[in-house]
């Protein structure tokens, strides 16, 4: 099209849009009369509008008024390349640099949008964003992006590569706090290469923060009082009425684009202005898989999110859809999403040989058996589905339903193992919440009595030497808790007077498996018993016939970690593993036995999986940010219950300027200073289990990432790169760091690496929880053969040997002399101060009790002028969620201790100099006034989730 004729078609267009609606047709038909090449001329100007999607808002289009050889400073016009609202765009070249560049023109001078866009583009610099050059006194000057718009595809693998390439671009421009507005096909080019560029930042404007983009009374800051800015057909609700717009504004119209991009027409649609607000502020669209039944259900997933009509249930930021789409790419080239289709028309012809006689019906019955063989996977659950049943700040955990699917009872506070919360019963689906315990017992495994009465509970309590794990019920109306069964956990029914629970073998605190009795425990059988001697076996779930039991069991490690058990009902034999390769914390069975569910963490995420009975293929069914913990299976099989949301820990220190967060992304835990107080190390994690550490019942990790955090500066960098730990010590020159491996598929490992990363690091030996001991020597946990021991070994190698013959559970910290180390010890002929917190002399000698018949931690300073008590885990007690910071008398390595330990309520009192500090657990610093210590928030609600 030369220059003439271009400017030919646009003033015939602009005419006819001058023009009533109803008559712009018959104006164009006879202005183009006899001239063919004019009508297809303005025919593709009127598409490439309604491709950008402002036909309907443009009331006049501009003639472009610069033709080629012009000249704008040092550039020269070649040719046009379009118009609208806000200037004209024409190709040029830069006379200086030789190169070609986009130039966007105004007529008159710079307004304060144009300002703005200069400002806006000339922030970013980002491979998905087309760059701005230079700025004249009316025009822009930007990279050239030789492309066309972004149009429809035809597979999901392509809508997930360009929706990630426009993701990854929303990105830079949000983090430099850029709102584009008017997100749009006309406005994303893809090149010969398949890169996305992002052009026409004209709208963009400075994000206001997301408290004031959700205050109405605010108006847009760029037009008169209550005007609209952006393409209406891809304009968000909020830009509709006039609201103040951030971030998320560009997520919905990338949403609308994405949509177009997958079913070829766009989800909210109308002849006229006023019925496009309409279709926009009062209907849903259309499902995606109802146009094109080819896309992937995740994807249909994700579209749907981005338009969410209320932006605080859309994605909060495009970094949060990034991951999303980067979990379904790993999904999908791993091959768990289904990319199976079936084509449109398969039903109808089948259909149209149903008149065919029996050679046409054997057709038939292969065409119906083809259908159903190929016909896309419905995908089993739906986020636009969930319903939710609580609306906590804090947490709502451990769902189970009653046997008529009326009532649910949960725990509210805390963890859903061994949580000091309450249990709660709520009359489904809009009664309250109501609470039915009120003490600081740790608690897990809610259930309801066959006839709905009463909920059954494990409470878990120590009793001077003794761990109890007892049943204990209370009435669903409300009334004093009592002891229902001891030595029970975990229990279920099987029939009105036929349980299944875990018990704790005879002679043992911690071996724990799993047994069938009447209530009265009469008729007592065994049906598996880890062979590990500390290795715990806590939930238990017989399937509808009473063949099968699904297992969630811990290691000897004493944390959740690997996937569940399924083992035959009468004992027979140890059964296998079932489910996903992760981390297996809760289990239920469909009512008609044909599904096992499993709530895993695989990946780092905790999500829901099924599995088909006995030996099918497990398949995720939740995904997502938010993760999901616990099962319970409605009566009728059509949905479930599960506990949804998120947690996060963060590092805070405490010094003379008082308490702050010093990390703030991820899951950081296990917080270290450095001895100058400079720096902190601690661990991001990647993957957590859950773990009755000291009782306490806790998330710990699996796998994690040891940085160390410039306290100073805020920065942060990697000490171990491409390194997952679960536990670390650092030595006393902070020359070298000490770790344990816990991989799913082997046994725990003790390792040596140097800070300065000079040398690879050593494995040492099997094991975990690892300390720095005496010069030379590494302390750990031994997790080799039946029972579990302190073991000292030096740092070769060489010279392994038990620490002491006190059977642990758990190790502790270790002096800075290497002479003592605490342990959560186990009741045993040879320990003459039976179980609990002891303080085990690494070198010989007897063992001190460190605390008097209750639950505590402690840890040294690292010049050992101190020994830091926390009372965290203890439930009640003046000190409880406290520590105390015990001197140590000069030339020792303990204080004086009372003979029968340190007692929860007198433990800052009865001890010269002791003083009391208002956190637990901590990481000292050079004196009682310096330390580090995490924050972890739990947010967790129950939601409803239909099963397809």
């Amino acid at each position: 099209m030369t220059p003439e004729r271009w400017q030919r078609a646009r003033q015939v267009l602009n005419e006819a849009l001058e023009r009533e609606p109803d008559k712009r047709g018959r104006f164009l038909a006879e202005a183009c009369s006899g001239d063919e090449s004019l009508r297809q001329e303005v025919e593709a100007l009127v598409m490439a509008h309604e491709q950008a999607g402002s036909f309907l808002d443009v009331p006049a289009v501009k003639v472009m008024t610069m033709i080629t050889g012009t000249r704008l400073g040092p550039y020269e016009i070649l040719s046009p390349i379009g118009a609208g609202g806000m200037g004209e765009v024409y190709k040029a070249r830069d006379t200086r640099l030789n190169r070609v560049v986009a130039i966007k023109v105004l007529k008159d001078q710079f307004s304060e949008r144009f300002e703005r866009e200069a400002r806006a583009v000339a922030a970013l610099n980002h491979t998905h964003i087309s760059q701005l050059y230079d700025v004249g006194p009316n025009y822009l000057v930007m990279e050239f992006v030789e492309g066309t718009p972004i149009q429809s595809v035809d597979s999901s693998e392509k809508l997930l590569d360009l929706a990630g390439q426009i993701t990854d671009g929303l990105i830079a421009a949000h983090a430099a706090g850029i709102v584009h507005r008017d997100l749009k096909p006309g406005n994303i080019l893809v090149t010969r290469t398949g890169q996305v560029k992002i052009l026409d930042f004209g709208l963009a404007m400075i994000a206001p923060s997301p408290t004031d983009a959700t205050d109405d009374r605010r108006t847009a800051p760029v037009t008169e009082t209550g005007a609209t800015v952006g393409t209406i057909l891809y304009m968000s609700p909020e830009q509709a009425r006039g609201q103040t717009v951030d971030a998320r504004t560009d997520l919905w119209s990338l949403g609308v684009v994405l949509y177009e991009m997958a079913t070829r027409v766009r989800p909210f649609e109308g002849s006229t202005s006023a019925m496009v607000f309409q279709a926009l502020l009062g209907q849903d669209p259309v499902p995606v898989r109802e146009r094109n039944a080819k896309i992937w259900p995740e994807l249909e997933r994700i579209i749907g999110r981005l338009l969410e009509k209320d932006r605080d249930v859309r994605y909060q930021s495009a970094a949060d859809l990034r991951a999303d789409l980067k979990r379904v790419a790993r999904d999908s080239s791993s091959g768990r999403i289904a990319t199976v289709t079936s084509p449109p028309g398969l039903r109808r012809g089948a259909y149209r040989v149903a008149g065919l006689a029996a050679v046409g019906i054997l057709i038939l019955a292969a065409a119906a058996g083809m259908f159903y063989s190929l016909k896309p996977r419905v995908p089993v659950t739906s986020p636009s589905e969930y319903t939710q049943l609580t609306d906590f700040a804090d947490s709502a955990v451990a769902p189970s339903l009653s046997p008529d699917g009326r009532m649910v009872t949960f725990i509210r506070g805390g963890e859903f193992f061994l949580s000091p919360g309450q249990i709660y019963v709520k009359l489904l689906p809009n009664g309250e919440s109501v609470r039915l315990t009120n003490d600081g017992g740790f608690k897990y495994g809610p259930v309801f009595t066959p006839d709905g009465s009463r909920i059954a509970y494990t409470r878990f309590s120590i009793s001077g030497e003794s761990l109890l794990w007892d049943t204990w019920t209370v009435p669903v109306l409300g009334g004093q808790p009592t002891r229902f069964l001891p030595n029970a956990s975990g229990l279920t029914w099987m029939s009105d007077k036929k349980v299944l629970f875990s018990e704790v073998m005879n002679g043992s605190s911690v071996h724990m498996g799993i047994v069938t009795a009447t209530e009265g425990r009469a008729e007592s059988r065994e049906i598996y018993f880890p062979p590990h001697e500390n290795a715990m076996a806590h939930y238990s779930y017989a399937s509808p016939d009473l063949k099968s039991v699904l297992v969630v069991e811990m290691d000897q490690s004493h944390a959740f970690h690997g996937p569940c058990r399924l083992l035959p009902f009468d004992g027979s034999s140890a059964g296998r593993q079932v489910g996903p390769q992760g981390t297996c914390t809760a289990a239920a069975w469909s009512p008609d036995g044909k599904w096992m569910y499993f709530g895993a963490r695989v990946g780092g995420k905790a999500h829901l999986w099924r599995q088909k009975f006995p030996d099918g293929t497990p398949e995720q069914i939740t995904f997502g940010p938010i993760e999901e913990e616990g099962i319970a299976i409605a009566p009728d099989g059509k949905s479930l219950v599960t506990s949804a949301g998120n947690r996060r820990s963060t590092i805070w220190i405490h010094d003379a300027a008082g308490e702050r967060a010093i990390s703030s992304e991820g899951f950081a835990v296990a917080p270290r200073l450095s001895r100058d107080g400079t720096r902190v190390f601690y661990l991001s994690v990647q993957d957590m289990v859950a773990s009755a550490a000291f009782a306490g019942g806790q998330w710990v990790p699996s796998s994690a990432e040891l940085r160390v955090l410039n306290i100073a500066t805020g920065n942060s960098e990697t000490v171990l790169p491409g390194i997952s730990i679960a536990d670390y010590d650092i030595s006393r020159d902070e020359k070298e760091v000490a770790y344990s491996t816990t991989p799913l598929d082997g046994p725990a490992k003790v390792w040596l690496a140097s800070l300065d990363r000079r040398t690879p690091p050593r494995e040492i030996a099997a094991g975990d929880q690892v300390s720095f001991g005496a010069d030379g020597e590494l302390v750990f946990r031994s997790l080799e053969g039946a029972t579990t021991f302190l073991v000292r070994i030096k740092k070769d190698g060489s010279g392994r040997e038990p620490a002491t013959t006190v059977p642990i559970l758990e190790k502790g910290s270790v002096s800075p002399d290497g002479n003592w180390g605490i342990a959560f010890a186990l009741v045993t002929p040879t320990n003459s101060l039976g179980g609990g917190i002891l303080a085990i002399p690494l070198h010989g000698g007897a063992p001190k009790r460190l605390c008097a018949g209750s639950d505590c931690r402690a840890v040294w300073s690292q010049d050992g002028r101190f020994l830091y008590v926390d009372m965290t885990a203890v439930g009640s007690g003046r000190f409880a969620g406290k520590s105390v910071a015990i001197p140590i008398p000069e030339g020792k390595s303990l204080p004086d201790l009372p003979a029968a330990g340190l007692d929860v309520d007198t433990v800052g009192i009865h001890l010269a100099g002791a003083r009391v500090i208002e956190r637990g657990p901590i990481s000292p610093g050079s004196d009682p006034s310096i330390y580090v210590f995490e924050k972890r928030d739990l947010q967790r609600n129950l939601f409803r989730i239909p099963l397809h």
